[in-house]
């Protein structure tokens, strides 16, 4: 189970590579890891929004590279395809890098 300021940490680190590599433009965190709510079957939330020359290996390929770098579950939503009924609590939850 990752810290909120380490998953901060490391994303920062990180952003350059993740916007060049799998061409996003934005990344953030929320859910439990960002409220410090996050149990041992926690997950890592991170909420993207792909550049339009994105494809789906590139959603794939981050999935597999962060929980890599983590070691842990990560759960990537694109911002596009947030359920109407989930917009308003995880854009309010979310704490972009």
């Amino acid at each position: 189970m990752k810290k909120k300021e380490e998953v901060i940490s490391v994303l920062k680190e990180k952003r350059p590579h993740l916007i060049q590599k799998y061409h996003i433009t934005k990344i953030g965190i929320f859910g439990s890891v960002i409220r410090n709510e996050a149990g041992p079957e926690s997950d890592i939330d991170i909420l993207v929004d792909f550049s339009d020359e994105a494809s789906l290996l590139d959603h794939s390929g981050l999935k597999i590279y962060l929980e890599k770098l983590f070691g842990e579950s990560v759960d990537v939503v694109p911002e596009r395809a947030i359920r109407p009924e989930l917009r308003t609590p995880i854009l309010s939850d979310v704490m972009y890098i």
